[in-house]
């Protein structure tokens, strides 16, 4: 993503959730990233076009969160409360993503924003569902819907008291209080056994969600890094001598990587070059992170 476009997207983002997305305008935008409306135009055709850009991206970001909490490999209970306070940390940081009941969401008459944001609804039910099940596992296998249910209930409502009524309850306290809830119902259902309301037969496009399919592969990933890194500098304010040098040296980098055996000092000598330019850092530590065991820490 070059620097203009991540700066307009990062407009987007704050002004929708100071302003909400109806009452914002591309203007505004542009204005705010002090640039032509028609210049904005070149990255995004319409507002609508940028929300939707937001959102998968925001999407992505929660499913990268979760893969590294996972690979983390903790024991059972503490993966169980880390994505519990992953998810009131993604929140946090993107509470536009999360309006209350969708109120800021654009009309439903958009096809394209309202098959996203059902997508979406849809992706992080799943989520929850697999979830609960990793933890209480065939406990819960006839309510694991029903179960779902509540959990994102309360993930809601206090995400909405955290984010909207400021009520000062640390993430790592309000995770094992849920925890503890779910803990307490998973219980209860145990004893008395009722009948799910949430079967199989109405939650059928729930069950058949992939989730594995919305990970990424690190491969991907690291593409995906690559693309960034390449598409940003021409957009940096340094001689056209260094920027020259930058994409010889991300070139390089990749064709390394293809090396049956890469060399690791070699790597990380490129990686340490891209990171020394400030626009592009978080993308050459991202690289270095997804590469992982490849290289040798200094």
């Amino acid at each position: 993503m070059s620097l203009i476009k991540e700066k307009i997207v990062q407009s987007a983002i704050r002004l929708f959730m100071e302003k909400g997305y109806r009452a914002t305008s591309i203007q505004d935008i542009a204005d705010d990233c002090s640039i032509a409306k028609g210049s904005l135009y070149k990255f995004f055709e319409s507002k609508e076009e940028l929300f939707v850009s937001i959102l998968k991206q925001r999407q992505q970001y929660m499913m990268d969160e979760v893969e590294r909490i996972r690979k983390m490999a903790l024991p059972r209970r503490e993966t169980y409360l880390a994505e519990i306070m992953g998810l009131f940390q993604f929140f946090g940081r993107h509470g536009y993503y999360i309006s209350r009941d969708y109120n800021e969401f654009p009309s439903a008459s958009n096809d394209n924003i309202s098959t996203l944001i059902h997508q979406i609804q849809i992706q992080m039910f799943s989520y929850y569902q697999n979830l609960l099940m990793r933890q209480y596992g065939s406990a819960i296998l006839d309510w694991k819907w029903d179960v779902t249910a509540m959990f994102s209930g309360m993930i809601r409502e206090y995400t909405f008291h955290l984010l909207f009524a400021y009520k000062p309850i640390t993430v790592e306290k309000l995770a094992g209080f849920i925890a503890e809830r779910m803990d307490n119902l998973v219980q209860g259902l145990s004893k008395c056994s009722p009948q799910p309301l949430l079967t199989y037969e109405f939650m059928k496009e729930y069950e058949e969600v992939d989730l594995e399919s919305l990970v990424p592969t690190s491969s991907a990933r690291i593409s995906v890094l690559f693309q960034a890194i390449l598409s940003i500098i021409p957009d940096l304010y340094i001689p056209n001598a260094r920027k020259k040098e930058l994409q010889q040296v991300t070139v390089l980098l990749e064709e390394e990587l293809e090396n049956k055996a890469p060399r690791a000092f070699l790597i990380q000598a490129l990686l340490r070059d891209l990171a020394a330019e400030a626009e592009l850092s978080f993308y050459a530590h991202q690289l270095q992170q997804r590469l992982g065991e490849l290289l040798i820490k200094d």
